[in-house]
């Protein structure tokens, strides 16, 4: 009898224990921000990614009543600035600005990849998506796809394409458009960023670029690019007079690259969709809307769920493109 009572009390304390931490984990999370959060991205400033970045961070910053800084943390198509958020502590305070190279591409060429894309992070929210598109030097003798696929089939010296890095999206863009067309004298050039590749594509050095349409944007419409398609199914808001690559001749091509907010892994049901309703009502205004597409990115905004399912699918279908040009980091 005493023993059973002493039993009873002893499951009334580990009750009460788990009712209080409970009540302690609540007031954590309601009282969540209570310090800056920092959106961590892996590509340094300028670029199309930290273009992005920037605007999450003011309109979440402005959601959530904290300052929300950016950390720019550049390398290895982003995986170092992954490979950070992945180990830091699943509290909210430390976001990944996740893009298409770092959480598919890289993990797909590398076994090295210090990180899982699915099993050490927690998704949010895929925040847009931009097509990449064709831009080429003002003298290059080619104003449309055809005439480029033409130029690069003529030329006694092999044609340039410059990426912002090996295994970067504007690099499997181009590898995608050499198994498509069959322009097998296209040649890659890797670069550091986005930045030096448009740089030296201006100055001659190299002859084109896939590249995310926030990061040429303001080239294009300067003039000092030329902009020959876009490499999404229907035409870009931001640039309505580029034609598509299927609308260019080149069947079924598509290559897009997302935007997307994530978490270490584990990150409490409760905070998840506290930072995902927080996202969503900032971003989802009509004033943040056209911010975004007047930089060539289309608004998402789908639930965590959702997001994960769609790094699933992504994963299968790059795992298909890199298989078939052979491409490895390793």
């Amino acid at each position: 009898m005493t023993h059973s009572a002493s039993g009873r009390q002893q499951v009334i304390k580990i009750m009460l224990g788990c009712l209080l931490w409970i009540a302690a984990f609540e007031v954590s999370a309601a009282g969540y921000p209570e310090r800056p959060i920092r959106l961590v991205v892996g590509f340094p400033p300028g670029g199309g990614a930290d273009l992005v970045a920037r605007h999450v961070a003011l309109n979440l910053s402005q959601s959530l009543g904290t300052a929300v800084v950016v950390d720019n943390k550049p390398g290895a198509n982003g995986t170092i600035a992954a490979a950070e958020v992945a180990r830091a502590p699943a509290d909210g305070y430390t976001l990944l600005l996740g893009v298409t190279a770092s959480q598919i591409i890289s993990p797909i060429l590398s076994v090295k990849t210090p990180y899982d894309p699915l099993r050490d992070f927690t998704p949010i929210t895929a925040v847009g998506f931009t097509p990449l598109v064709l831009v080429v030097n003002t003298k290059l003798p080619v104003k449309t796809v055809a005439e480029f696929i033409s130029y690069v089939g003529s030329s006694k010296e092999s044609v340039t394409y410059g990426s912002a890095g090996t295994g970067n999206i504007t690099h499997m863009a181009g590898e995608l458009f050499v198994q498509s067309t069959n322009a097998t004298k296209l040649r890659h050039i890797p670069y550091k960023g986005s930045n030096q590749v448009i740089s030296d594509l201006i100055g001659g050095h190299v002859d084109a670029y896939f590249d995310t349409v926030p990061s040429s944007l303001p080239f294009i419409q300067s003039g000092q690019l030329r902009a020959l398609a876009v490499t999404s199914r229907e035409r870009s808001s931001a640039l309505p007079n580029v034609a598509t690559m299927q609308e260019s001749g080149v069947a079924k091509y598509q290559a897009t690259t997302w935007f997307g907010v994530l978490a270490p892994a584990k990150l409490s049901a409760e905070l998840t969709e506290r930072l995902y309703e927080a996202l969503r009502s900032s971003l989802g205004t009509p004033e943040a809307r056209q911010s975004l597409a007047a930089r060539g990115v289309e608004l998402i905004l789908d639930t965590s769920t959702h997001f994960r399912s769609e790094i699933e699918a992504d994963l299968a279908r790059w795992r298909d493109v890199t298989s078939k040009a052979k491409i490895s980091l390793d």
